[in-house]
């Protein structure tokens, strides 16, 4: 999807692993929020060192409020799901 050259889209994230960026952009589209990722791979030269390794997540302005709402919600749960699969790794076998 390529953007409106007279509308600014807005950063909602960034994430220096192109992998996490991906992620992130598909978890909106399948909202059906229209997103840009701006990155390392997006540009001709492979820079990866500080901010020119950053990827920015960006989408329109009128949607990024719903884009953060969305990225939030899905950090709090795969937060709390990490934390109970660490809780439940320090448990001595046989224990309940």
């Amino acid at each position: 999807m390529t953007k409106n050259k007279d509308e600014n889209w807005v950063e909602v994230a960034e994430t220096g692993k192109q992998e996490l960026a991906s992620l992130i952009a598909g978890l909106l589209r399948s909202e059906g929020i229209p997103v840009e990722v701006e990155g390392p791979a997006s540009r001709p030269w492979p820079e990866t060192i500080g901010v020119l390794g950053t990827n920015r997540i960006t989408v329109p302005p009128d949607r990024a409020d719903d884009a953060r709402e969305i990225i939030a919600s899905h950090e709090k749960e795969y937060s709390s799901r990490s934390t109970e699969r660490i809780e439940s790794a320090r448990e001595e076998p046989g224990e309940e």
